[in-house]
Order: C-alpha cells, then sequence, then structure tokens
C-alpha cells in the first residue's frame, strides 16, 4: 500500500476541483492508489481506488455522498468550527479534529461560521486496507517512514521543511514515495495519513 513513486509536494491551488458524487460539494484529490499502484490521477469521478486522500470545499450545509464499501476520516483542515453529524450523533470541530465513519452512515454539515471550511478526507476500500489520520504538533526533525504506512503528510498550520530545504505550508501536502522523508518543523500541526493493506 506504500507509494513506488519519489516524494512530491502537492499544492492545493495547482489541483483541480471536481463535485461530490451527489453534487453537494466540490473536492480535490491529493493522492490515489488503484489496485495498479498508487498515482495522482486527475480522474475524480473514479471508483477503483484502494484508498483516496483528498481536500474538500465546503461553503454550505450539505450532506455526504453514501460510499458502501468505504471508511472514511474526516478531518478539519481550517479553523472551524464545523458540526458534522454522524447517523444522528452530532459533535462540533475545530482545526485538526477528526471523526471516523462509514461510508454508509448519514453524515451532514453544518458551518457554525460565514467563513468555509476545508476538510482532509482519507477513504479507503473496506476488505482491502484500513486507513488512520493523525494529527501532530511537530518540533524539531520527524522521520516519515513509508514502510510504517504513512502515505502522506499535510500541514495544517505552520511550516515545515524537507532536508533538500523545500517548504510546505498552507496546507501543502507531502505525499511520499519508496523512501522516508524527514520533515523539520517548529510549532507546526500537521495531519498524517497512513494506509496499512488487512
Amino acid at each position: 500500500m506504500t507509494a513506488q513513486h519519489a516524494a512530491r509536494i502537492v499544492l492545493p491551488h495547482e489541483l483541480p476541483s471536481a463535485p461530490w458524487a451527489n453534487r453537494a460539494g466540490h473536492t480535490k484529490e491529493i493522492s490515489v492508489s488503484t489496485k495498479s499502484g498508487p498515482e495522482c490521477s486527475s480522474d475524480m469521478r473514479s471508483v477503483d481506488y484502494e484508498w483516496r486522500f483528498s481536500l474538500a470545499e465546503l461553503t454550505r450545509a450539505a450532506d455526504f455522498s453514501l460510499l458502501p464499501g468505504i471508511d472514511r476520516v474526516f478531518t478539519l483542515a481550517s479553523y472551524g468550527p464545523l458540526t458534522l453529524t454522524v447517523d444522528g450523533l452530532e459533535c462540533t470541530l475545530r482545526l485538526g479534529q477528526k471523526v471516523k465513519f462509514t461510508g454508509e452512515a448519514a453524515v451532514t454539515i453544518e458551518l457554525d461560521t460565514a467563513e468555509p471550511q476545508l476538510g482532509l478526507n482519507l477513504m479507503t476500500r473496506r476488505g482491502s486496507c484500513t486507513g488512520s489520520m493523525s494529527v501532530e504538533r511537530l518540533d524539531g526533525k520527524v522521520a516519515l517512514d513509508p514502510s510504517t504506512g504513512i502515505v502522506a503528510a499535510t500541514v495544517l498550520e505552520g511550516t515545515a521543511a524537507l532536508s533538500d530545504g523545500r517548504k510546505l505550508a498552507d496546507l501543502a501536502t507531502l505525499v511520499l514515495g519508496a523512501q522516508s522523508e524527514e520533515l523539520e518543523a517548529e510549532g507546526c500541526l500537521v495531519a498524517i495519513a497512513t494506509v496499512r493493506p488487512v
């Protein structure tokens, strides 16, 4: 389930936006892995994925699409607050807080502010792989090892740098390749996506 290509930095403003399956919102796909292997796909309508990592643009109250057979982790990537209701259970999210649910769950969102909100979505195909998100305040040097299942790291707040000097800030995502990468950060809030085979 780990990427086989070189690591790359994905910037949200460079990504095309595509409508949700139910047309109630828009998504920018950061990275996707199909049965043939990891790739950065522009075909956002594809349903033949093992896992998919994307950034949703939330501008109004809406229902999430139903995605049978998919497990999801939603992480708020903006300051919020945002109200997320999963099968009738309501919770209020702020930056970096996350909720895990199945693609069959009835999920609605309500914006508690006039400002649009952003959410990272990690989706994994049940029976093939499992996904998790950890949100950490990083200080110093941190190794990201794809052999442990880490596929991507998104900067939610602050700035981090790779060992070659490239910077990550403002929702930039490091999509890992086959090799470990080292981030150097000072009080940087980072969301780390992990995918492991079943």
